[in-house]
């Protein structure tokens, strides 16, 4: 392949950057378009880029192996789709590369995926967040297309053993029936840690995905990869903690290609949903489980008043020193550290919405001014809300 016509043209179309790779995952053609400035910051902050390679080249085998194409997660954090180009023989002779791309929420991924992987100074955080928009956000309908049309140049290209007989996964019609609004409610479920909810509208999101898309297991394993990444989002804003999350994370995207059954796929994507909802404030073994879960309740509902440990304890028919001893003990947190957590979470909503004056925010939700709301925040997030509203992140 010596043309990179078609390849550039798609970069520049989209937005994402294309790259080709031979089998030792030298890079043979790289597009004009994709993000170097943001890519440095992590390879030389969290010593990625040789695991990077190595993902891509992996990438590729599991491409081979599934269809002809394949979504993954880097060691960064960062998702690419990845199609083979092979030879007569059916033997890999390069992949064709498209990322990095993100479908989740800018500062999520920074503050999830990033922050927490290492100590980064101020001004690392700032060069973060000046050049994260660098990597494209784009929906799962739009990842799914960019992956068939890498896909379809690599069959292009291929000899008749590569893509013989095979016809593109998804259709226009699949994607224009799915239900967002199912993924919305599923999300809302599993960040309170109601797995009965979850399950069960977990169940019509895959029912649907099945009906139209004609049973074929690597439409399943492709929205299944889309889903489980929301389902551990949610059970981090759910309160579970994150090095916990993101190990079950890197062990089920990489068990979703080991199943050879839709009825297999089905059944582990409800258990992954259980997994992550235990995670989620999950004192089943707590011998305080009723008073915790209570105090949980009882700050979500009243974030935004002047909210007192005392008041909570007295709701709960306990001193306020009983209380902050049971709630460090059983959540790993002081109480006022998780009431701040979740004004924190609930500010960054509505600074998402710009017809909601700034300063108003602090009152909304709970804080005494706004210098107290600007420091928290900047201490949560590792930017101020104004920057934070300014970033024009959904």
């Amino acid at each position: 392949m010596d043309d990179y016509s078609k390849l550039e043209n798609l970069s520049l179309a989209t937005g994402i950057g294309i790259s080709l790779l031979d089998i030792t995952g030298q890079v043979l053609f790289e597009s004009s378009v994709g993000a170097p400035a943001f890519l440095k910051l992590l390879y030389d902050k969290l010593d990625i880029e040789e695991n990077c390679r190595v993902s891509f080249l992996y990438g590729c085998y599991q491409a081979r192996r599934f269809g002809g194409r394949y979504v993954f997660f880097a060691p960064s954090g960062l998702m690419y789709c990845v199609a083979p180009l092979l030879g007569d023989k059916g033997e890999m002779l390069s992949g064709i590369l498209a990322g990095p791309y993100l479908m989740t929420d800018y500062d999520d991924y920074i503050e999830y995926d990033v922050l927490r992987r290492a100590a980064f100074s101020p001004n690392e955080i700032d060069a973060l967040y000046k050049h994260v928009n660098q990597v494209p956000r784009i929906s799962p309908m739009q990842a799914h297309g960019l992956c068939e049309h890498i896909y379809y140049i690599a069959s292009t290209y291929n000899s008749g053993f590569a893509m013989a007989g095979q016809t593109l996964a998804l259709t226009d019609v699949m994607y224009a029936a799915y239900p967002i609004e199912k993924e919305s409610e599923l999300l809302a479920a599993l960040t309170k840690g109601d797995i009965f909810t979850a399950n069960t509208v977990l169940g019509e999101i895959l029912k649907q995905v099945l009906t139209y898309g004609s049973g074929n297991i690597e439409v399943l394993r492709s929205r299944v990869m889309e889903l489980t990444v929301l389902l551990s989002r949610a059970a981090l804003k759910g309160g579970a903690d994150v090095n916990a999350i993101l190990g079950l994370n890197y062990d089920y995207l990489r068990e979703i290609d080991s199943f050879t059954s839709i009825e297999d796929i089905v059944l582990w994507l409800h258990t992954v949903a259980r997994q992550f909802s235990k995670h989620v404030f999950d004192f089943s073994g707590s011998k305080h489980v009723d008073i915790i879960y209570k105090a949980v309740e009882y700050i979500k509902r009243n974030y935004a008043g002047k909210l007192s440990l005392q008041e909570i304890a007295k709701h709960l028919y306990i001193s306020q020193q009983y209380f902050c001893r049971i709630f460090k003990e059983e959540t790993g947190q002081t109480p006022g550290g998780y009431i701040t957590f979740v004004r924190i979470e609930e500010s960054k909503k509505l600074l998402r919405d710009p017809a909601i004056n700034i300063a108003d925010i602090p009152e909304l939700v709970g804080f005494e001014s706004q210098s107290y709301f600007t420091k928290k925040f900047k201490k949560e997030t590792g930017i101020t809300p104004g920057r934070y509203r300014r970033g024009d992140r959904l």
